[in-house]
């Protein structure tokens, strides 16, 4: 009988510290809409399903933070705050917040389907100007604050768990006026839901159905923590911090306090390691190896980069063993495209559509690898909080179609990590020689360190390092002071994440404060004093003046699909999603745009939201490559075959016309199906001074929608010296 093919989820929770350490304030509701929406519900829902075998990482800020919310001492945060304020006495103040901040929840998934909370929305407007605040307010009556108050938070309880709640689904359906009485029955049933959280871990974990395992204690880069200019390694050009950050003590530290946190709540040492956002270097790995730990998880691309070879089946699927003289321990790598498609995709998908895509995925690597010696194990790993407000009711339809598929079928199995690695021989195994340093996100560091904003907010946390240290003592023995616990706080990854401008946050500028509240704090506990600059936003809201170039050459298949991850690892990347674009229509369309060459070929890649792009009738997309060179994408005819260019295009069948318009036509490859890809010659206009002047636009009948950048041009590395070498040209 062939062997099942071995699967595991793991599901990572984890959030930021958001609780002030001095006053014991927090500013963000964050913890506590997670915990009613997802950390709950994704364990519960495998009750229904014990052959289902999933492992979960909880991170210790994160519980820490969970167990403030329950007596005894019960804390707040300024969202519940304003919850419990009754509506006839908010004052002014209170109700802009309110209007300001309780449409934090996902339009299409979790405001729209509710009239009455998406007529609060129209009513006060998608997008509202400072001095139209006043005239906002007085629109407003009682009642809407009160409904406003009650659908923000009833809609962050997650709809299965809503389901089965009989106040809860009464109140859903109710849609209006409600009472105080029936604001106060969400509000609490928010804390019965969160003090269930911790218990329902430990039972499921002590009956075997899932392994818990952990992160170093604040999440932070263990890499960077370790040695700053460990993001050399993937970024050689990464212009860094102009203070050198190395502390590997106090990486030590946050991971055996989360190793003694663990033990303490579960009652037994974890055996796994999720390193924050996959991160990894060889010092990260000799701490966790000195530590006792079993197995770690990281990216497929950090095997890839390691090995210096091309992805393989044989390969990706199975543990690698990484032996050093402070010991020996299995590292797994995550399946990329299983997991970014749960994560990014198949929220666009109808569930059932969605399970039968991933199934028939399995099974391809289940024929792929059924002639290995030894079992094969999928590895998929992912956020378990934030995909899940973009499906439809919160992803329960998928995620309960999926785990009765996989539970029903012949060739799978789901299981622990620990459980795998049981069957699996490691021992006799060859070690992995030097890991690459980097993250799951493109194998680098360059979301955490590198942007003037990311090196300025290194500096500080540098700065108060050296500042506490100079008082004699380490954060050994002094982790629980609150002081060394402050900054330890401060090195957790988030932070870094918003600064810069890789990702966008209507919460932007309090993510910069709470960096600086943590820095200061450190100070204020030592009884030193606090530096006027942590008085100032590191986050300034400019452009960053580096994007992320190619790192290499690329060959990728022009199939419309990304067939692998790695046909487009070292390609250069431009988010479009970013505050710098020209957007004449609601809802954006074009989303990321991929770029790189190899000695014949370039290649450009368009990553689109195909919803919008289907509402969008008769559009074209354009990309200006040159001023001697323009690129015509647009819908195929059905007399596509009758109306094909004249000048060579390729074409997929009934897919897209593509052409390029210029004195000179030439060859071109296109596809279009989940994404844009498109091939040619190098030799085409080719770009003065090894560098390319790039638009990309979306036109409907001829008029311009959306242009990226708003004004000039992107200017992009079109030669092997170039790379690593670009600026903005906007």
């Amino acid at each position: 009988m062939t062997r099942p093919l071995s699967i595991a989820f793991v599901w990572h929770m984890h959030q930021p510290y958001y609780r002030d350490l001095v006053t014991g304030a927090c500013s963000m509701p964050w913890v506590r809409l997670h915990a009613t929406k997802d950390y709950l519900d994704m364990l519960t829902r495998l009750d229904a399903f014990p052959a289902i075998h999933q492992t979960f990482n909880l991170v210790p800020s994160l519980v820490d933070q969970l167990e403030a919310y329950l007596p005894p001492g019960s804390q707040s945060d300024l969202f519940l705050e304003h919850s419990r304020q009754p509506a006839d006495q908010l004052s002014g103040q209170a109700q802009r917040f309110i209007l300001e901040w309780f449409f934090l929840a996902n339009l299409e998934r979790m405001i729209k389907p509710y009239p009455r909370y998406y007529d609060l929305l129209v009513k006060r407007g998608l997008s509202v100007l400072e001095e139209e605040w006043p005239q906002i307010q007085r629109r407003f009556r009682v009642q809407d604050y009160r409904d406003l108050q009650v659908w923000f938070n009833l809609v962050w309880i997650d709809p299965w768990l809503r389901r089965q709640d009989p106040h809860m689904a009464r109140l859903e359906a109710k849609g209006g006026q409600f009472t105080e009485e029936e604001k106060h029955l969400v509000l609490d049933r928010h804390l019965t839901l969160m003090a269930q959280i911790i218990p329902a871990y430990r039972d499921a974990a002590r009956r075997g159905q899932i392994e818990l395992t952990t992160s170093p204690y604040y999440h932070p880069i263990v890499p960077l923590l370790c040695d700053v200019r460990s993001a050399h390694v993937a970024s050689p050009n990464l212009p860094l911090p102009n203070i050198t950050f190395r502390h590997p003590e106090d990486a030590r530290c946050q991971l055996q306090e989360a190793l003694a946190r663990h033990q303490e709540l579960f009652g037994t040492p974890p055996q796994g390691l999720w390193p924050p956002e996959g991160s990894v270097s060889e010092a990260a790995v000799t701490l966790a190896l000195e530590s006792g730990i079993r197995w770690i998880a990281t990216d497929e691309a950090i095997l890839w980069r390691t090995l210096n070879r091309s992805p393989t089946a044989s390969l990706r699927y199975r543990p690698h063993l990484v032996r050093r003289k402070a010991g020996q321990m299995a590292v797994i790598f995550r399946d990329r495209e299983l997991s970014d498609l749960i994560g990014f995709t198949y929220s666009q998908w109808e569930p059932q559509l969605a399970v039968a895509d991933f199934l028939k995925r399995l099974e391809t690597i289940a024929g792929q690898t059924k002639t290995e010696e030894l079992p094969s194990l999928v590895s998929v790993i992912l956020d378990g909080e934030n995909a899940w407000e973009g499906y439809p009711d919160d992803g329960h339809e998928f995620l309960s179609g999926l785990y009765r598929a996989l539970a029903g079928h012949r060739r799978f199995r789901c299981v622990t990590v620990s459980e795998f690695l049981k069957e699996y021989p490691l021992s006799r195994m060859e070690s992995l020689p030097e890991l690459w340093s980097g993250s799951w996100i493109e194998g680098d560091f360059t979301t955490w360190v590198g942007h003037p904003e990311k090196n300025a907010a290194w500096i500080q946390l540098a700065h108060a390092r050296d500042a506490l240290a100079s008082l004699g003592n380490d954060p050994a023995p002094s982790f629980r002071a609150k002081a060394w616990r402050s900054l330890a706080a401060a090195e957790g990854s988030d932070w870094m994440w918003w600064f810069g401008d890789t990702h966008v946050s209507a919460q932007a500028a309090e993510f910069d404060r709470l960096f600086r509240l943590h820095v200061s704090n450190g100070y204020r506990l030592a009884g030193l004093d606090v530096p006027k600059e942590l008085d100032r936003p590191i986050k300034t809201g400019e452009q960053a003046s580096a994007i992320h170039g190619p790192t290499g050459l690329i060959h990728p298949t022009i199939d419309g699909r990304e067939t692998s991850y790695y046909e487009w690892l070292y390609a250069g990347r431009l988010d479009l999603t970013r505050q710098y674009a020209e957007l004449h229509r609601t809802g954006q369309v074009l989303k990321r745009l991929y770029y790189g060459f190899d000695q014949s070929h370039r290649y450009f890649r368009i990553d689109f939201d195909p919803q919008q792009l289907q509402a969008c009738a008769g559009w074209m997309i354009e990309l200006v490559v040159s001023e001697a060179l323009r690129i015509h994408v647009q819908p195929a005819r059905q007399d596509a075959s009758e109306a094909r260019p004249a000048d060579g295009v390729e074409m997929p069948p009934g897919s897209v016309l593509a052409q390029i318009v210029s004195p000179n036509p030439a060859p071109l490859v296109c596809a279009l199906e989940r994404i844009l890809e498109l091939a040619l010659p190098r030799d085409v206009a080719q770009g003065a001074g090894g560098r390319l002047q790039l638009v990309a636009m979306l036109k409907q009948g001829g008029e311009v929608v959306e242009r990226h950048p708003a004004n000039g041009t992107f200017e992009l590395a079109d030669s092997l010296t170039d790379m690593g070498a670009q600026m903005w040209s906007v």
